[in-house]
């Protein structure tokens, strides 16, 4: 089986190359859209990387990176392609996959070969997360959107050879302005997760949890009633979000409804704080505390301070 990946970062890669391993690849390529140094990394995991130098194409148009895509896929044929599902990840796919007449799956959490071997099987939630879907895939080459932090990130395993692709793209838009935006640790990459619950009674509330992330040198996230519904950020933790395998994940206010279960159970360390002790959430942990979240967490910081 031909296996080609796409990933905008090298986390993103790893894991990938992983879930292409998992399905039996007899040969892994990666498509680079990038920098000459990402091509250089993704050979340590690949048969061969085919790289598409981003600086000739100036800001990031979807369009142009599926036709880039379109002509790396026609030099490959692929039997699958895997494509890390972040928000450009996910257009581009969506876009290659109308040039190709191929089957996309996006927001996978998993991929797997049917147990007949005449198919890909993509799992996904489905009904806001209470249910799991499989979606079996006969085109080829197949396309699945793999949601970040579903596979653990991947060993070196060579060095691969490198073939730079050169592509003459017609801008099909016109950038009028670009405005960075400040982008700190991902969820999927930090080693610790505070989570915000529905027991947090306002947004600026947060900052108390970010600063319990701070300290602690992680990341906070948010479940989904607090994205979805209150629109405090725009990602949340659990199955049909972000899933996330830190090594300390804390639960505050979280309640512990299965979805979010889902997303965090590949923590090593799981501790919860909520004012319920018949909360969902102390089944599956670790440590738990009982008590008012607004008078645990500053104790908690003022600790944590004490012993830093």
């Amino acid at each position: 089986m031909n296996v080609l990946i796409y990933s905008e970062n090298d986390g993103g890669l790893k894991e990938l190359v992983t879930a292409a391993r998992e399905i039996g690849a007899d040969s892994i390529s990666a498509a680079v859209i990038g920098t000459k140094e990402f091509a250089e990394l993704a050979r340590k995991f690949v048969n061969k990387v085919y790289f598409a130098d981003s600086e000739k194409f100036g800001e990031f148009r979807p369009a142009e990176y599926a036709e880039v895509l379109n002509d790396i896929v026609k030099s490959v044929d692929p039997d699958v392609l895997l494509v890390e599902g972040s928000p450009k990840g996910v257009v581009v796919a969506s876009i290659l996959a109308a040039k190709l007449d191929a089957a996309c799956v996006s927001e996978a959490s998993q991929v797997r070969m049917d147990d007949g071997a005449d198919g890909l099987i993509a799992v996904r939630s489905s009904y806001g997360g209470v249910a799991q879907a499989e979606i079996k895939l006969k085109t080829s080459p197949s396309i699945v959107c793999l949601k970040p932090g579903s596979y653990p990130k991947a060993d070196e395993a060579g060095e691969g050879e490198i073939e730079e692709v050169q592509v003459e793209i017609s801008p099909s838009v016109e950038v009028v302005e670009v405005r960075s935006k400040e982008v700190g640790l991902r969820l999927e990459d930090a080693e610790v997760v505070v989570v915000a619950g529905r027991g947090v009674k306002k947004k600026e509330d947060l900052s108390m949890l970010e600063e319990l992330a701070e300290v602690l040198g992680g990341a906070v996230g948010v479940t989904r009633p607090l994205s979805a519904d209150l629109h405090w950020a725009p990602n949340w933790v659990g199955m049909s979000g972000v899933a996330v395998k830190p090594k300390l994940y804390v639960g505050v206010g979280v309640s512990g409804q299965i979805q979010h279960i889902a997303g965090v159970r590949d923590s090593k360390t799981i501790i919860a704080i909520n004012s319920d002790p018949n909360a969902p959430i102390f089944e599956h942990a670790d440590y738990g505390i009982i008590g008012d979240l607004y008078a645990v967490v500053p104790k908690l910081l003022e600790k944590i301070k004490e012993y830093k």
